[in-house]
Parts: structure tokens; sequence; C-alpha cells
């Protein structure tokens, strides 16, 4: 099993290493999120009895098409089909060529594009995909991104107030499909917020006003 793990990753690794689309910065980023996101999904798929290899494997491989296509809803989609002439080459069965197909393909909105028995291991695919958008690293992304050391003190408090109640939104509102992945999606959220409110009240002390 091992060994089908790393010629997946070497896989992986060698299809975004390839691409032509994307700088070195977003190969990295791609390729780490995929390697937590296959971590997150066999945590789920042991603890909840699925089927782990399956499950890892399309976790592994539930981006590796992102860069070949600009509609980022087909992605998944896309991914399925890059994927599938890797699969037909190692060591697994026909059934679980199909369902890793479908758990790729469908990772994005649910829908592979075509007819198949859904499942938990497909949802816990997609459910690992959300849970690493949330979290430690997704704080330092959201930083980066935003150029916090530029913005205005009170843009920066509108904007991340905004984020906690989104957050807090997601948290109420988005049930994953197994109790774990619940679990780890509310510790990451929780993270966030906390994060975020702290960061406010930081903000918040950086006023002259106040002192008077």
């Amino acid at each position: 099993m091992d060994n089908i793990y790393k010629k997946t990753v070497d896989f992986l690794r060698g299809k975004l290493n390839s691409s032509t689309t994307i700088d070195e910065i977003e190969k990295k980023y791609r390729f780490e999120h995929s390697l937590r996101v296959a971590n997150i999904a066999k945590t789920i798929a042991v603890e909840e009895n699925l089927d782990i290899l399956t499950t890892t494997i399309a976790a592994i491989l539930h981006d590796v098409g992102k860069f070949d296509t600009d509609d980022n809803i087909e992605h998944g989609r896309v991914s399925a089909e890059v994927a599938l002439p890797f699969l037909k080459n190692i060591n697994i069965s026909n059934k679980q060529i199909d369902d890793i197909h479908y758990f790729i393909a469908s990772h994005v909105d649910g829908s592979a594009g075509y007819e198949y028995i859904d499942s938990i291991e497909a949802e816990t695919v997609s459910d690992a995909d959300n849970i690493d958008r949330f979290g430690t690293y997704r704080i330092y992304q959201c930083l980066s991104w935003d150029k916090i050391e530029l913005l205005p003190i009170d843009e920066c408090i509108l904007k991340y107030t905004d984020m906690i109640d989104t957050l807090s939104g997601f948290k109420q509102n988005r049930p994953l499909a197994t109790i774990t992945a619940n679990k780890m999606f509310a510790k990451n959220l929780n993270i966030e917020i906390e994060f975020f409110k702290n960061l406010i009240n930081e903000l918040n002390l950086t006023n002259f006003s106040s002192l008077n």
C-alpha cells in the first residue's frame, strides 16, 4: 500500500511540475495542500471505518488536473480524467479505479457528470478538501493575500470582523458527512475565529484617540 501511495504522490508531483501555467509558489502550495488533504481524508477513513486506500488515493489526486482547465467548478471532473490513465496502471481493481475516479470527479460540487452510487468516501474527499481550506495555514495565506501590513487599521478591523461572521456561519450551517470530519472542521474554524478575534483586539489597541 505504501508503494501505491508513493507512486501516486510521485505522479501528482510530476504533473504539477510539468505545468507551464502556474509558478513555483502555486506548484508548491498545490502539492502540499494535496498531501494535507490526503492525510486528513485518511484519518477520517480510519476513524469512520471507510475504504482507506481509495479515499486516500482520491484525496492525493483530487486537484491533479486543476490547472488543465480555467473553469474552477470543472477541475474535479478534469482531474478525474487526468488521473484515469495513471489509475489503470497501478495494481488496483476496476471497481477501485471507478470509485477513485468518481470521488475525484465529484469533490467540487457533488457531481461527477455521470451516474454513480454516491458514498461516504466520496464525501470524505470533499470534506477533507474543505477542512484544509481553514485553520492555521489558511490564516497565514489570508494575511499574505490581503497584504495586511499595508492595509489601514480600520479596513483590517472591518475585513476580519466580516470574516469571523462568515466562519461562524460555516460552523453553524455546513455539516460534513461524518462525526470525525465535523470535529476536524469545527476545530479548524475555532482556530481561525479565535485568531481573528485576538487580531481585532490588538488592532483596536492601535488607536491614539483611546489614550485621551
